[in-house]
């Protein structure tokens, strides 16, 4: 009982600073540190009281019991001594106006920089203590004992990461020469593998801490200039392999799994345009309309130019539907720039802490599900986006399991807003199998028969005999030294075969999904023995924030 009043005592401080923090309320962090400071002395109190005390004199208990008492003195300690060090910085930056007029002022973030470097100092002199706590002999105290040593050097090379972010700030954000990213718009509604067809491509400049947004072009205005250079692989499946023989021009950029492949397959198409040859690349960021729709949420509704009024529920659909149901082909894509504009614009004159709290943690959640991504040629600032989950990658993390499944639509059209995608996980709880997994991973076309023939071409697809057909290549990675086996396929699809991609083993198979029909394909998966999470999966952005993902029970994973 006493064990556990510790731990919620603990935990309940960490929690306390975090949604203080996260609500951007700085009145409000002097209580916040006075609630942790208050909790972690009892947390102390508890383990250093009596009981305790007597527990620790029995034979082979005293190792164990010390360790909680160390652990407990340390984080009541810092708590003390330093968690209010940072508690200033913080204050002092927010106390000034770090936006004013679209500008981030950097100056408030910089001055605090020595005293930054000095907590840290501080908080690492403290966490240096716990490698000092004697190894306990009971296995479960042991472990934990471990754990926390693991997070002192986490925790140093993360601190020594914050610091070169605060010198290098100035440039990140254009103060030593403007900094020019790439605004590549996706629509999910015709697949590619980390998101969808690209749509139209704008750019976002950083110049002393103001954004600026740039006009959004047509992909017309690069398709012209041909294909980007891409690896032997994705010629091999993509452009030398039907049934849609893709040239990956500016289009088809989405259609790699990492956004840095997508990033170096685009700065090659850029240093060809008249643009390019003036202006320095300094990385991509990739959005779809849902990111778009969250933007719209947090900024407030935008009116566009027919009276359409979108706002926080109706935008994606809007912008992976509607505009191609209710206009031509050639005025969709300005749709795009005219609400990002919008956007962006509504969010500069009305930037605060407590939008950036409430903002960064929607786009992370929308950087996991692969609508937004973002790559920069700086290698330290990549480090932080990708630290940060926003520069998408394979799943390589064997302790976190995650299988990969991954489309891209081979018949041209915008049929991908009409495919709902399922997946249900059953994990097998027999001590001989602890750690595999039953999937099962649904394709459904929700368009009804009698509505092809009312929508246009550009929707229902250009190929014959697909007529409001999702017809996709869909590959299936398994999670990091793990496999899969056992393909089974209800429907229109081919069983997935092995191949490799950049010497990636995957499983690659055809699917056709003709209007009101489903595809089914049943599999096995085997994780890593080192997994400790439950299996995730990574996809191919949906038109919803829903990732449609079900699991059908629940054990320990050994």
């Amino acid at each position: 009982m006493q064990a556990m009043m510790v731990k919620n005592y603990e935990l309940g401080s960490i929690d306390t600073i975090r949604r203080t923090a996260m609500s951007g309320n700085v009145k409000e962090l002097p209580n916040a540190v006075s609630k942790m400071q208050e909790n972690t002395r009892k947390a102390n109190r508890i383990t250093h009281n009596g009981l305790w005390n007597f527990i620790g004199s029995w034979p082979g208990m005293g190792s164990n019991i010390g360790a909680a008492q160390d652990l407990t003195q340390i984080v009541a300690d810092v708590s003390q001594d330093v968690v209010p060090k940072y508690i200033d910085i913080a204050s002092n930056i927010m106390s000034d106006k770090l936006f004013s007029n679209g500008q981030v002022n950097i100056k408030p973030v910089t001055a605090q920089y020595v005293n930054f470097v000095e907590a840290n100092s501080d908080l690492m002199s403290q966490l240096a203590r716990i490698n000092d706590i004697p190894e306990p002999s009971i296995g479960v105290v042991r472990n934990l004992v471990n754990m926390a040593k693991g997070y002192v050097g986490t925790a140093d090379g993360l601190l020594k990461q914050a610091e070169t972010i605060m010198q290098d700030l100035p440039s990140y954000l254009g103060y030593k020469e403007p900094q020019t990213y790439a605004v590549m718009a996706m629509t999910p509604a015709e697949m590619r593998m980390s998101g969808g067809l690209i749509g139209a491509i704008g750019t976002l400049t950083l110049n002393k801490g103001k954004i600026e947004i740039g006009e959004f072009l047509p992909n017309d205005a690069y398709v012209k200039e041909g294909g980007a250079d891409v690896d032997f692989d994705t010629k091999r499946i993509f452009m030398n392999d039907g049934p849609l023989y893709m040239t990956y021009d500016v289009r088809d950029l989405a259609n790699f799994t990492d956004t840095e492949m997508t990033a170096n397959a685009f700065l090659s198409l850029w240093k060809r345009m008249p643009w390019g040859e003036k202006t320095t690349l300094n990385g991509i960021i990739m959005v779809d309309p849902v990111v778009v729709q969250a933007l719209v949420k947090v900024t407030g509704d935008v009116k566009l130019p027919d009276g359409t009024v979108l706002n926080g529920n109706n935008t994606a659909q809007f912008m992976m539907n509607t505009v191609y149901t209710e206009h031509e082909p050639e005025e969709t894509n300005a749709y795009f720039g005219i609400v990002a504009k919008a956007c962006v614009g509504t969010l500069m004159k009305h930037m605060d802490m407590k939008t950036i709290g409430s903002l960064a943690k929607d786009l992370r959640t929308l950087a996991k599900e692969r609508h937004l991504a973002m790559y920069s040629f700086t290698p330290s600032l990549e480090d932080l986006i990708k630290a940060a989950g926003f520069s998408a990658t394979l799943p390589t993390d064997k302790v976190n399991p995650t299988l990969g499944v991954y489309l891209t639509e081979q018949n041209p059209s915008k049929m991908g807003w009409y495919i709902k995608r399922s997946t249900k996980i059953k994990q097998i709880c027999t001590d001989s199998a602890p750690y595999k997994y039953q999937v099962e991973y649904t394709l459904e076309n929700t368009l009804k028969e009698d509505e092809v023939g009312k929508l246009s071409w550009y929707i229902t697809g250009q190929f014959p005999y697909n007529e409001g057909a999702s017809l996709d290549k869909v590959f299936f990675y398994p999670p990091y030294g793990g496999e899969l086996s056992n393909f089974k396929v209800q429907g229109t699809g081919s069983v997935p075969a092995m191949d490799s991609f950049n010497a990636a083993i995957m499983y690659r198979s055809l699917a056709q999904v003709r209007p009101e029909q489903k595809v089914t394909y049943t599999f096995d998966v085997t994780t890593s023995k080192q997994a400790a999470s439950r299996l995730a999966v990574d996809q191919t952005p949906m038109g919803t924030e829903n990732t449609n993902v079900e699991y059908l029970n629940s054990c320990p994973v050994n």
